[in-house]
């Protein structure tokens, strides 16, 4: 089992709004296929500064051949959504976890 991480530093003038957004649309459509589960929006603590406030998106799925699957159909689709929304008020990157148990 992994954890698809997605760090992002967000503009404080529009948190509130990336939060709605991820809660209203981002998640929901990371949930479609039913390969993502157990979301978990966070925000980073200590992470305010002058450029924002930085937040981690969680999702766990099942293996890494089911992450670069999706990657291959769907990574454009969420950029180009995302790009078009939020503009440079918002940057992010991924990061992949394995879960030891």
């Amino acid at each position: 089992m992994l954890i698809f991480n997605t760090t992002y530093k967000v503009s404080s003038s529009i948190s509130n709004n990336w939060i709605q957004w991820v809660q209203k649309y981002h998640i929901p459509f990371m949930l479609t296929n039913n390969i993502f589960t157990n979301p978990q929006i966070a925000k980073i603590v200590g992470s305010e500064d002058e450029e924002g406030i930085s937040y981690s998106v969680q999702f766990k799925i099942a293996d890494m051949q089911t992450l670069m699957s999706w990657h291959k159909t769907n990574a454009e689709t969420f950029q180009h959504s995302f790009s078009k929304e939020f503009g440079n008020e918002v940057q992010f990157f991924s990061t992949v976890l394995e879960i030891v148990e």
